[in-house]
């Protein structure tokens, strides 16, 4: 009866620890759905490193309708030389249309659509960390997934990157307020693709020229801003 008795407590206890478990991924998972399906501002901060030294950041602030698509980016600061100023994005499809302020003269074009960084991926949570910050309480997740750069340049060595992130949730209101990305690897396999594809080096030439830049890496910083009242762009 005691081994019985043990025996249900036991299990007991790992269903009670299962379903926590589920609950924490089901917030975290409904929270980042809730972001790349909704409306909302964001200002976001693109920062290159050597080593632990900054190099150069960018900041562009805007805001998302999702349907029908329209977006306003605004650049805020970047310590190098930027053509546009302002930039219009609206349209259904993959291909969207564009109206940017170059030189205060503003022009108008077409690019593929952008989503954040991701955005349809098969990403798996693993809470990291708990935070405070502003009285609020916050959990960070870590998720990665993997870019086949080969596909993409239709090259037949094997170049697969992996992107790591970290999703910052508010843990009061469940909602996603930050997004932060590594994009080191990534940008170190496109320029191993790029040398094999424009100049026809082996791909251990390629890796050998890219031990130089292995000091190297790119961090992006996504601030999500829900507003309080209906979001809105109106394009000029």
């Amino acid at each position: 009866m005691k081994k019985m008795h043990f025996a249900i407590i036991l299990s007991a206890i790992l269903m009670c620890a299962g379903c926590r478990t589920a609950s924490q991924e089901g917030g975290i998972e409904k929270a980042v759905s809730d972001f790349f399906e909704g409306d909302y501002e964001y200002r976001q901060t693109d920062i290159y490193f050597h080593s632990d030294t900054e190099l150069s950041s960018t900041v562009v602030e805007g805001k998302i309708i999702q349907s029908p698509y329209k977006e306003y980016r605004k650049l805020v600061e970047s310590s190098e030389q930027s053509l546009w100023d302002e930039m219009y994005l609206s349209g259904n499809g993959k291909v969207v249309d564009v109206k940017m302020n170059l030189n205060n003269e503003w022009q108008e074009t077409k690019t593929n659509r952008e989503y954040p960084y991701g955005y349809d991926e098969n990403l798996q949570f693993v809470l990291d960390r708990e935070e405070v910050s502003d009285h609020r309480k916050i959990e960070v997740y870590t998720a990665e997934y993997t870019v086949d750069v080969s596909k993409n340049f239709r090259l037949k060595e094997d170049l697969k990157a992996t992107v790591k992130q970290e999703y910052f949730l508010e843990k009061d209101s469940n909602t996603l307020i930050q997004v932060e990305t590594d994009l080191t690897d990534l940008n170190q396999k496109l320029f191993i693709a790029n040398l094999i594809s424009a100049n026809g080096v082996s791909l251990n030439d390629a890796q050998s020229r890219m031990e130089d830049e292995t000091d190297l890496s790119e961090i992006v910083k996504l601030e999500i801003w829900k507003s309080d009242g209906e979001i809105r762009i109106e394009v000029p």
